[in-house]
C-alpha cells in the first residue's frame, strides 16, 4: 500500500518537473529568439550610425565649401560694386564734359556770328576805297570761314570722342551690371544649397543620436 502511494506520489512529482521542464525550454527558446532579434537590431542600428557617420562628413565638408564659395562671391559682388560705381562716376563726369564742349562750341560759334556781324557793319559803314575794302573783305571773309571750318571740325572731333568715350563706358557699366546680377542668382542658388545642407546635417546628427540608444542597451 504504502509503495502504491510512493510511487503515485513519485510519478506526480515527475509530472511536474516534467511541465516545468518543458516551461523552462520554452521559455529558453522565447528568450533566444529575442536575443536572435536584439543582435540583429543591433547590427543594424550599428550599420545606419555608420551609414549616418559617413553622409554627415560628407555634408559637413560640402557645407563648408559653400560656405567658402560664399564668401568668395560676396567678396567679389563687393568688388564689382564698386567697379560699377566708379564706372557710373566715369559715365556722369563725360557727359558732364560732353555738355561743357557743346556749350563751348555754341559759345564759338556766337562770337564768330559776333564778329562777322561787326565786320559786315564795318564795311557797310566805309564808303571810301571800295576796291580795298572790297580785297580785305573778301579776305577776312575767307579767314574768318576757314576758322570757323576748322573750329567746327576740331569740336566735332572732340564731341565725337567724347560720345564715343560715353558709349564704351556704358557698355561697360551694363556688362559689369549683368555680371553682377548673375553672381547674386548664383549665391542667392548657393545660400539656398548651404540652408538645406544645414537642415539635413541636423537631420543625420539627430538620427545619429537616434542610433546610439541600441548601442547603450
Amino acid at each position: 500500500m504504502l509503495g502504491e502511494e510512493f510511487r503515485l506520489e513519485s510519478d506526480a512529482i515527475q509530472e511536474v518537473l516534467k511541465r516545468r521542464f518543458v516551461g523552462l525550454k520554452k521559455q529558453i527558446q522565447e528568450l533566444r529568439s529575442e536575443l536572435e532579434a536584439a543582435n540583429s537590431e543591433l547590427e543594424e542600428a550599428k550599420r545606419l550610425k555608420e551609414t549616418t557617420e559617413q553622409e554627415l562628413k560628407g555634408f559637413e565638408v560640402e557645407l563648408a565649401l559653400n560656405e567658402a564659395s560664399i564668401q568668395a562671391l560676396e567678396a567679389r559682388i563687393a568688388l564689382i560694386q564698386d567697379e560699377v560705381s566708379n564706372v557710373g562716376s566715369e559715365i556722369e563726369e563725360l557727359k558732364n564734359k560732353e555738355a561743357t564742349s557743346r556749350d563751348e562750341f555754341i559759345c564759338q560759334m556766337l562770337e564768330f556770328n559776333t564778329k562777322i556781324r561787326k565786320f559786315q557793319e564795318t564795311i557797310a559803314s566805309g564808303s571810301e576805297n571800295k576796291n580795298t575794302i572790297g580785297n580785305a573783305t573778301e579776305e577776312d571773309h575767307k579767314l574768318v570761314k576757314e576758322a570757323t571750318e576748322i573750329a567746327s571740325i576740331n569740336f566735332k572731333d572732340q564731341f565725337t570722342h567724347v560720345v564715343s568715350q560715353i558709349a564704351n563706358e556704358e557698355e561697360e557699366y551694363l556688362a559689369e551690371q549683368n555680371i553682377q546680377k548673375q553672381l547674386q542668382l548664383e549665391l542667392i542658388d548657393i545660400e539656398r544649397k548651404v540652408y538645406l545642407m544645414d537642415v539635413i546635417t541636423r537631420e543625420a546628427k539627430a538620427l545619429e543620436n537616434l542610433t546610439r540608444y541600441p548601442n547603450q542597451i
